[in-house]
Parts: C-alpha cells; sequence; structure tokens
C-alpha cells in the first residue's frame, strides 16, 4: 500500500460504495508506471479501482474518462466505464493522489503467440477507437509524437557526440546490462538514419485525434476469440491514428518483425488509412524501437528508478531486443 495514501474502503465510500456492500477487495498487479490496483467485489458486479501514479493530473485523468464516456455512447461498450464520486466527478483526489473506479471488464487478457483472431479484433478496437468519436474535433497538423521523437532523438544524439552516455559499470542489475548496452550501440549505428526519417515528417500534416498511445495485449479482455473489454486510456495522446496502429503492430510482433500488411488491413476495414499514415506508422515504430530501449537506459542507469515487477521490466525489454535484432530489416528502411 502506497503511503500516506487512504484505505481503499474509505475511496470506495467516496465512490458510494459503503463496506457493506463489498464482499471482497483484491489487490492486483499494477502498470509500471506506479499505479496500483484492486479488484472490488458486490453482490451486484464487479469494479476495478486504481490509484494513479504520482503527478497525474486531473486533467488528464478527465480527458481519459470523457473519452471513454463519448464513445461508450456512441456505442463502444468494450472501452471501461468510470463511476462518479459523491461529488459527481469520476475521480477522487485524497494525499495529492488520484483515484478512479471503473467498471471489471470480464474475459482473460490474450497470451503469446497472439492469434490471428486476437490480433484481428485488437486492431479492430483500435479503429473503433478512432471511429467512435464526439469531442474534441479534430485538427490537421504536425505529429507530436514526431516532434518529440525528433527532440529525444537529438538529445541522445549529443550525448553520443559529446562522450556523454551513461556507464554501464557499476549498474547492479548484471541480467538487463546487455538489453542496455544493445539500446545504446543500436542507437549509434542507426541515429542518422533515424533523424533523416523523423525530419522528412517535420512539414508533413496529418488528422489529429485523441489516441490511446499505448495500446498493450495486456489491456484486451477475450472470451475465447471475442472480444470483450479493452480498458487503461491513461497514456492517451493527441496524435494521428498511425501511433496506435505502430504501438499494436509492435506488440503483437512476432520474431522481431511486424506484419504490416495484417495489421492495416486489420484496421481498414473499419477505419481506411492513407498511405501517409501507413508511412507515418512504420516510422514510429522504428523511432519507437530505437528510442524506447533510451528510456530504458534514462529510467535504470541514470535515474537509478526501482520498478515493483522485475519480471515487467525483463518482459518489455526482451521485446525491444527482439526488435532490435531485426530492425536492419525494417520495412521503413525501404521507403522512398
Amino acid at each position: 500500500m502506497t503511503d500516506f495514501a487512504p484505505n481503499p474502503i474509505q475511496v470506495l465510500s467516496e465512490f458510494q460504495l459503503p463496506p457493506t456492500e463489498i464482499r471482497s477487495i483484491i489487490a492486483w498487479e499494477g502498470g509500471l508506471s506506479g499505479s496500483e490496483v484492486w479488484k472490488v467485489q458486490t453482490d451486484q458486479a464487479s469494479y476495478c479501482l486504481k490509484l494513479m501514479p504520482p503527478e497525474f493530473s486531473v486533467n488528464r485523468l478527465l480527458a481519459a474518462h470523457q473519452a471513454a464516456h463519448h464513445r461508450r455512447r456512441l456505442g463502444m461498450t468494450t472501452l471501461a466505464g468510470y463511476l462518479p464520486a459523491s461529488t459527481g466527478q469520476t475521480y477522487v483526489e485524497a494525499n495529492n493522489r488520484l483515484w478512479e473506479l471503473q467498471t471489471w471488464m470480464d474475459g482473460l487478457s490474450p497470451s503469446v503467440p497472439y492469434s490471428a483472431p486476437h490480433r484481428k479484433a485488437m486492431f479492430h478496437a483500435i479503429a473503433e477507437f478512432h471511429t467512435y468519436r464526439e469531442t474534441p474535433p479534430r485538427e490537421t497538423a504536425i505529429s507530436p509524437g514526431i516532434t518529440t521523437r525528433s527532440q529525444l532523438c537529438q538529445k541522445w544524439s549529443l550525448r553520443h557526440t559529446q562522450n556523454q552516455f551513461p556507464s554501464l559499470r557499476s549498474f547492479g542489475h548484471p541480467h538487463w546490462k546487455p538489453a542496455i548496452k544493445q539500446f545504446l550501440d543500436s542507437f549509434v549505428l542507426y541515429h542518422t538514419r533515424l533523424q533523416t526519417l523523423l525530419k522528412s515528417q517535420k512539414q508533413e500534416r496529418y488528422e489529429l485525434e485523441d489516441c490511446i498511445a499505448d495500446p498493450r495485449p495486456e489491456n484486451f479482455r477475450f472470451h475465447e476469440d471475442q472480444l470483450t473489454g479493452l480498458f487503461d486510456l491513461g497514456s492517451m495522446r493527441w496524435d494521428n491514428i498511425a501511433l496506435d496502429v505502430s504501438r499494436l503492430a509492435s506488440e503483437v510482433s512476432s520474431d522481431g518483425k511486424v506484419d504490416w500488411d495484417f495489421a492495416f488491413h486489420a484496421v481498414s476495414t473499419l477505419r481506411p488509412l492513407t498511405p501517409s499514415e501507413e508511412r507515418l506508422a512504420m516510422i514510429f515504430d522504428a523511432a519507437n524501437v530505437l528510442l524506447t530501449g533510451l528510456n530504458w537506459v534514462q529510467w535504470l542507469v541514470i535515474d537509478e528508478r526501482r520498478f515493483a515487477n522485475c519480471n515487467h521490466v525483463s518482459s518489455r525489454l526482451s521485446h525491444l531486443t527482439a526488435r532490435l535484432a531485426k530492425i536492419d530489416q525494417h520495412t521503413v528502411w525501404q521507403l522512398k
């Protein structure tokens, strides 16, 4: 339990669930971001109580809640719903931390290797998210994701040229050290080509809207091949649909390679992609493969962050190393 945070029972009372109605509260695995999760069961239903990470803002939380609410109202009922507190808001704030209460999504998360029906259903859900939209209005502009990735690439390129890469000599996790070294070495080999790719997008304009930004298979629920739920919009960003397509395509990739034909076809059956959006998705993916590892270098080596679930960290690092092992074969290098 997080220090100084109120007891879940107290928070649930604020969500108008008195102790007399609660049958059980079970601690669940939280995310790498520092969130904490409980499954709450009553005689009528089950809920997901979530303590958001420190510094998570009210505006960011409400944006995610609003996006889910609007899409559920338009018919995308596979999205988790958020319950109101006694204040009328869909969150409770206590001791500078935010809590939310979601409907519990029944079903099982898909397992590796992901089947074709599961992959198709997840891509369909992404397309639905971008089809069932109400507010805020769309705009056409340069992709914010390209801008942030360009800045990160420039930052680490400068560190490289100034010989300021962090030393791994005293890094206290020898089983993660090979991955960290691979992240740095791969960036040295490819950062010039990556900068060229990102620069090619700096004047391109795309249709921008709410994006899930980090759709992971563990955030989907299935009953056999039927999608029953999608939850966790906490990473939501304002960008082009290509951001979501690229992230999910990487997550469900096998043997380090993305099946772009499958991904684009699955999405386009509900939300047609333009050739420029397909190109953007591939550029996002190459940038993510080469730059996400540097975020891990920052967190693990420079900031010396500690994560409660080391197995989850190992899984993320393993996925990245598998993708980096095939980065020379990435489709993006053949784009003209």
